[in-house]
C-alpha cells in the first residue's frame, strides 16, 4: 500500500522537474501504468482479505479496493487522454509549459489524494485526504489556464464551498470521537475497524447527531443537493481530463466517507434513521438536477448537473438499503464512473473543434465528425438511463429494491426525475449531434483542434469505454459481481 501512495509522489516531482512537454505527458502516462501494475495484486488480495499496514494505520478491505480500483482506471484513461488535450491546449494558447508541468504535477497529486482516502483506517486522516482532494483538484481548475477567468473564479467557489461544507464533516468526527470514549472508558478511538467492532454500543443519540453533520459535509463535496452549489461551475470549466476525474470518482470518494460512517452509525441507530436522511438528499438531488438540466444552454454544465442527478441516484440506493439497494448503488457507483469521462472527454473534443460550449453553437456532430458523435451518442444514452446500457441496468436494481421494500413515494417521484433528465438529456444533446454542420459557423469560428498521432490513442480509451458501456449493459462479469457482494459483506449487510 505505501508503494500504491509513493508512486503518483514521485511521477509528479519527475513530471514537475521535466522542461519538454512530450517528455512530460509520456512520463505522466507511464507514472500511471506503474501505478496500475502495481495495484493489480493489491486490490485482488483486498477483496478476498483486508489488508493491514502500519500498525494499522493503512487499511483496505473489498470496498477500498472497490474504490481504488476506478480511481486507478479513470486516472489511466485520464492521463492518456491529457495528452493529446494538453498539447491541443498549449498550441493555441491557452497554457504555457510552466502551466504543462504544473497541470501534470498536480495531476498526480490529486491521484496521491484519492487514494490516500481509501487507503486510510483513521476518520480523521480520511478527512484531511478528502480535504486535500478540493485543494489539488481546484489547482487544477484555475491554475495555468489563465486565459480562462471563469475558471479563476470556479476554483475559488470550489475551494470555499467545500471546505466550508466539509468542516461539518470534522466535527461529526469530533461528536463520534466522543462516542467512542463514552464505550472505551479511556481514550476514544478514531480507527474505523475499532469504532465498527463497537458500533452496536454507542450511544444512539450522539451518532444521529454525528450522522448529520458527515452528510451535510461529504455531501457538499459529493455534490448532493441542496449542498451541491459549487459542482455546476467548477466541473464545467476545468479542463476536460480533470472534469472526468472530478465527475466520474471524485464524488465517490467523498461518497465512500458517507458509506463507511453508514456502517458504524447503523448499528446503533438503526437502519430507518440513515436512510430517510439519504433518501431525502438523493431525490432532493434528482429533482433540483432535473429541473436545471432541462433549461441548461452549456453542455458541460449540463454534464455537471447529470453529476449531481447520479450522487442523489447512488444516495437513494445506499438509502434504501438492504442487499439489492446497496448491490445497486455500488453497480451506479462503476456506472457512472464509466459514462461520464466518455461524455466529458467527447466533450473536449466537440469544444476543441468547435471552439463553443453552447449547444446552440454546434449542430451536426455525427454528420461532420461520425466516431465522435457515436462516441458521444453511446453516452448520452447511457446517462439518460437508457435500456440496455449499463446506467438502465443499476437504475432498475435501485427501483427493485424500492418496490420490494414497499417505498412508493420515492419510487414515483424517481421515475418522475428519470423521465424529465431523460427528455432534457437527449433534448439538449440531440440539438448537437443531429441535423446538418452549420457551413457558415464551420468556416468563420470553428477553432481546428491541430492534434497529432496522440487522436488514435485517445478515441481508442473512449472506444474501449464506449464498449464496457454497453456491455455492462447486458450482463455484469462474475468479478465485478463477486467484488460487489463481498463490498456489501464488508458493510455488514444482510
Amino acid at each position: 500500500m505505501i508503494a500504491i501512495l509513493l508512486i503518483p509522489v514521485i511521477t509528479a516531482i519527475i513530471c514537475y522537474a521535466l522542461k519538454n512537454h512530450k517528455l512530460i505527458s509520456y512520463m505522466s502516462l507511464i507514472g500511471v501504468i506503474i501505478l496500475a501494475v502495481f495495484s493489480i495484486p493489491i486490490i485482488t488480495s483486498s477483496v478476498s482479505s483486508p489488508i493491514i499496514s502500519l500498525n494499522s494505520i493503512l487499511y483496505m478491505d473489498a470496498l477500498s479496493g472497490y474504490i481504488m480500483a476506478l480511481v486507478i482506471l479513470l486516472s489511466l484513461a485520464s492521463g492518456g487522454y491529457s495528452i493529446g488535450y494538453i498539447e491541443h491546449e498549449l498550441k493555441i494558447g491557452l497554457i504555457d509549459i510552466t502551466g504543462v508541468r504544473r497541470y501534470y504535477a498536480l495531476f498526480h497529486l490529486f491521484i496521491f489524494t484519492m487514494l490516500l482516502v481509501v487507503v486510510t483506517n483513521n476518520l480523521t486522516v480520511m478527512w484531511i485526504a478528502i480535504e486535500a482532494t478540493t485543494i489539488v483538484s481546484a489547482l487544477l481548475i484555475g491554475l495555468g489556464f489563465t486565459k480562462r477567468p471563469m475558471a479563476i473564479e470556479a476554483a475559488w467557489k470550489y475551494i470555499i464551498l467545500c471546505t466550508v461544507g466539509i468542516t461539518f464533516a470534522l466535527l461529526g468526527i469530533f461528536i463520534t470521537y466522543y462516542a467512542s470514549t463514552a464505550v472505551l472508558g479511556t481514550g476514544g478511538v478514531l480507527n474505523w475497524t475499532t469504532l465498527k467492532a463497537i458500533a452496536g454500543r454507542l450511544n444512539p443519540a450522539t451518532m444521529k447527531l454525528a450522522f448529520i453533520f458527515v452528510l451535510l459535509g461529504y455531501g457538499t463535496k459529493a455534490g448532493l443537493a441542496p449542498v451541491h452549489n459549487w459542482l455546476p461551475d467548477a466541473h464545467s470549466e476545468a479542463p476536460s481530463p480533470i472534469s472526468a476525474l472530478l465527475s466520474g470518482i471524485l464524488l465517490n470518494t467523498a461518497f465512500y466517507g458517507i458509506i463507511r460512517f453508514v456502517s458504524i452509525v447503523e448499528p446503533s441507530t438503526g437502519s430507518n434513521f440513515t436512510g430517510n436522511l439519504l433518501i431525502l438528499f438523493g431525490l432532493v438531488s434528482m429533482g433540483i438536477s432535473s429541473i436545471f438540466i432541462l433549461v441548461q444552454e452549456n453542455y458541460k454544465r449540463l454534464l455537471a448537473y447529470s453529476s449531481i442527478e447520479h450522487m442523489g441516484i447512488i444516495s437513494l440506493g445506499i438509502g434504501i438499503g438492504g442487499v439489492v439497494g446497496i448491490y445497486g448503488a455500488l453497480l451506479h457507483i462503476l456506472n457512472h464512473a464509466i459514462s461520464k469521462p466518455l461524455m466529458f472527454f467527447s466533450s473536449g473534443r466537440i469544444q476543441a473543434h468547435y471552439g463553443s460550449t453552447k449547444i446552440e453553437n454546434i449542430t451536426g456532430v455525427l454528420s461532420s465528425m461520425p466516431l465522435l458523435g457515436t462516441l458521444t451518442f453511446i453516452g448520452v444514452l447511457s446517462l439518460a438511463g437508457t435500456p440496455p446500457f449499463n446506467i438502465f441496468l443499476s437504475e432498475f436494481t435501485i427501483l427493485k429494491a424500492g418496490v420490494d421494500k414497499g417505498l412508493w413515494v420515492a419510487v414515483g417521484l424517481f421515475l418522475l426525475f428519470a423521465v424529465i433528465v431523460f427528455y432534457g438529456m437527449l433534448s439538449g444533446f440531440g440539438k448537437m449531434l443531429f441535423g446538418a454542420g452549420n457551413a457558415e459557423y464551420d468556416n468563420q469560428k470553428i477553432i481546428k483542434a491541430h492534434y497529432t498521432g496522440s487522436d488514435i490513442f485517445s478515441y481508442t480509451i473512449m472506444v474501449v469505454m464506449a464498449v464496457c458501456i454497453i456491455s455492462l449493459g447486458l450482463t455484469v462479469p462474475d468479478f465485478i459481481d463477486g467484488t460487489i457482494r463481498e463490498c456489501i459483506n464488508v458493510l455488514g449487510v444482510r
